[in-house]
């Protein structure tokens, strides 16, 4: 129906007083997954059909004559279709009518939504059978939010800062993931058995969707049954989802926030001695949210893992009088990135020993609105590729091969734009954010608004790409509306931006666990320049390791050296370049790395020109210091990329903020930590008394010691000329005497 004006929708519900109005849109945030609500997307991902749009501007023109006025009219009659056919598959009526029966509700509320009048009317019913007095509603105005001590600021980005509000009570207990994969494992979830007013109001629903979920399994079902016993379950669901969210609510009439905070401590309570006792039972918990818990079972054999489920399931419900755990489902394998991000392959028998496999994301980013359908498209890709049985090395091949022709795709312009498309809603009316311009779903809805034809407004889903329009503003600034792109000259789509901040981000955060793979590597399959993203991960390395005290001093020398450049010596007999790593090299024929020549037809030693090696490795420190001393700075956002020497004025707690976006921290391109470590490894590829003592085994030793003294004697002499440098660095010293030096001065 059109829109009538005026606020909260007050001439349309007057307009329909009486009436049963069914908004779609309302509905179809309530019962399913879509990266935008409008009768576009609506149409193409429930119905396959694609809608004919008319731009705004072109509707005054459909008016000149007659066949063009037919046509715009044949084209409302159609969404009018379209609606009424959306309602029919989404089964939005006899669903409300469901709910509505459930909760003993109105309808017409029902089908606007709003959870909590649902939940709050079937407990009123409640209250009422066991003659209960019920509280009085309380209608107040939202309080403005003043900062206490338990309350923090976030300085957020750019200009606006905000404030984030500390947690009423401590919510359920999520455990610490064992990052990794993980085959054929079990997920369990509790529900409460008590019999309070409410907690038997939820065992209701619970056990009569379970009656249904039965009756849907019946064979030979009739199909318009199973659709009728579908949608009751479904109604079901949805109402037992949100019953105990009414303790927690403060609008709600039976809000008790003890209530709320006591559910959670019991909950963090009990998935703790759950977890002890499974692991008594030497078994392994990976995983662990609110009421669920993971377990590995360390089996393939589906009959085996299933008894070994039902019998955890025996021994948690010994402990529990009122509470029950059960099986959700068992998974056959596991990607398990951090809390409450994973992707599984979920097990469903279909009897006689066999199953199928469904995927199930949570968490991650491929499932949110706000990143393009490229860099889904290669998350599912990847999230594929990994939980598929085939071995490491085939995986990484086939990722690379797949990012390699994205990269290559996205250069060269062979990708639909819509696939470059970002969607983000609104939480209010576009003109009543207070930074407009940093947050590009708003700069574009305004756009929108000013085109004169259709009005976007808090709820709604904005499309934008990021463009290149000449400027040298954040990216944030830049976005567009996908019909200014195609029709305004001097636009074209940012293709760095979509590799570095969409695809990049997204793979790299899927393929974080798979050892081969880093930033580095995937930004150079991307086409990406690779540099930002190794200082980039070094930077963040080096943070990881402050973070922890003595971490440095656990690292293995292959981690704490593995972004150092590697020493080269161009050998002077047959000019190929030799790569060190390692005092000595080779398997089973162990000897000094500058013994040979690594061109196997070359007869000479790189370990005849000692003084060519030492002035080699002079040149390369001094280059590694005057590298540091250059003191260029590197912004942190990928996008962003701004590299300068010039320090800024403005500092965050993080450090100096970057001059061109106004919202990153600018970063060391090369710290003092970086050149240490470099220092310290060639120091480590020359030390030849470290190699025989910590790096060869006790066997190598002893054949070593027995020769090559006249080798040792040249990589001693290499060894002194970095020492002679490290000696000038106070990096990895504390003196103590000149720490306490204005102690000493006190005279009691």
């Amino acid at each position: 129906m059109p829109k009538l004006g005026g606020r909260s929708g007050f001439a349309e519900k007057s307009a329909t007083c009486g009436r049963l109005v069914c908004d779609v849109e309302i509905s179809a945030k309530e019962l399913i997954r879509c990266k935008s609500y409008n009768l576009t997307e609506l149409a193409a991902q429930i119905l396959k059909t694609e809608r004919v749009v008319v731009p705004p501007e072109n509707i005054r023109s459909f008016y000149s004559d007659s066949p063009h006025l037919l046509y715009l009219l044949e084209l409302t009659w159609m969404d009018a279709k379209l609606i009424l056919q959306i309602m029919c598959e989404l089964n939005v009526l006899p669903l409300a009518l469901q709910i509505t029966n459930i909760a003993g509700n109105v309808m017409s509320r029902t089908l606007m939504g709003g959870r909590s009048e649902r939940n709050e009317y079937l407990l009123l019913h409640a209250f009422h059978e066991k003659n209960f007095i019920v509280p009085d509603k309380q209608f107040f105005k939202k309080p403005q939010q003043v900062l206490g001590e338990d309350e923090d600021i976030d300085s957020g980005k750019g200009k606006a800062n905000k404030t984030r509000k500390k947690a009423a009570y401590a919510g359920g207990l999520v455990l610490d993931p064992k990052v990794g994969e993980s085959q054929c494992l079990y997920a369990y979830h509790w529900f409460s058995t008590s019999m309070g007013i409410l907690p038997k109001e939820i065992r209701k629903l619970v056990e009569r969707r379970r009656q249904v979920k039965q009756l849907m399994k019946q064979a030979d079902l009739n199909p318009d049954l199973y659709l009728q016993y579908d949608i009751r379950q479904k109604a079901l669901k949805l109402t037992a989802n949100s019953m105990y969210g009414c303790l927690g609510f403060s609008f709600s009439r039976f809000y008790a926030k003890p209530l709320a905070a006591l559910v959670t401590h019991k909950g963090r309570e009990i998935l703790m001695h759950t977890k002890e006792m499974v692991q008594r039972m030497n078994l392994e918990v990976i995983y662990g949210d609110t009421d669920s818990i993971m377990i590995n079972t360390n089996s393939t054999n589906l009959e085996e893992v299933f008894k070994l489920g039902n019998k955890v399931k025996s021994e948690v419900n010994k402990l529990y009088k009122l509470l029950e755990i059960d099986i959700d489902g068992v998974f056959k394998s596991l990607l398990l990135l951090k809390k409450k991000k994973y992707a599984a392959l979920l097990v469903e028998p279909q009897g006689d020993g066999k199953y199928t496999t469904k995927q199930e994301l949570k968490g991650l980013d491929i499932v949110r609105r706000d990143w393009c359908d490229l860099a889904k498209e290669c998350g599912n890709y990847v999230i594929g590729q990994i939980l598929s049985d085939q071995n490491r090395d085939t995986i990484v091949e086939n990722i690379q091969k797949h990012l390699i022709e994205v990269g290559e795709k996205v250069a060269n312009g062979s990708i639909p734009l819509n696939m470059f498309e970002i969607h983000k809603s609104l939480t209010k009316d576009p003109q009543d954010y207070p930074d407009k311009k940093s947050l590009p779903h708003v700069h574009v809805a305004l756009w929108i608004n000013s085109q004169g034809g259709k009005k976007v407004k808090a709820g709604d889903t904005v499309s934008y790409v990021i463009c290149q329009d000449g400027s040298n503003l954040a990216a944030s600034q830049r976005a567009y509306a996908l019909e200014q792109l195609q029709k305004q000259p001097g636009l074209s789509l940012d293709t760095q931006y979509y590799l570095s901040q969409q695809v990049h981000p997204v793979v790299g955060r899927i393929c974080e666990p798979i050892e081969g793979i880093d930033a580095v590597l995937i930004a150079t399959w991307l086409g990406l320049d690779p540099s930002h993203f190794r200082a980039q991960q070094q930077q963040q390395r080096e943070d990881e390791g402050d973070n922890f005290l003595g971490a440095p001093a656990q690292l293995t020398d292959e981690e704490r050296y593995r972004d150092c450049e590697r020493f080269t010596f161009t050998c002077p007999d047959c000019g190929t370049k030799n790569i060190y790593n390692n005092v000595f090299e080779g398997g089973s024929t162990l000897q000094p790395g500058l013994k040979n020549c690594c061109h196997i037809p070359c007869r000479g030693s790189p370990m005849d020109h000692p003084v060519q090696i030492s002035n080699k490795l002079l040149l390369d420190i001094r280059r590694h210091i005057r590298r540091y001393y250059s003191g260029w700075l590197l912004c942190e956002d990928q996008a962003c990329q701004n590299r300068t020497r010039r320090l800024p004025i403005a500092f965050s707690r993080s450090g100096p903020i970057c001059p061109a976006c106004l919202r990153s921290t600018l970063r060391p391109e090369y710290s003092e930590k970086a050149l240490y470590n470099q220092l310290s490894f060639y120091r480590y590829i020359f030390d030849w008394e470290y190699a025989i003592n910590k790096v060869l085994s006790g066997e190598d030793r002893s054949n070593v010691k027995i020769g090559w003294k006249e080798e040792k004697g040249v990589y001693k002499m290499l060894k002194d000329v970095i020492d002679k440098v490290l000696s000038t660095s106070g990096y990895s010293e504390v003196n103590l005497a000149k720490l306490f030096q204005a102690f000493t001065a006190l005279k009691y």
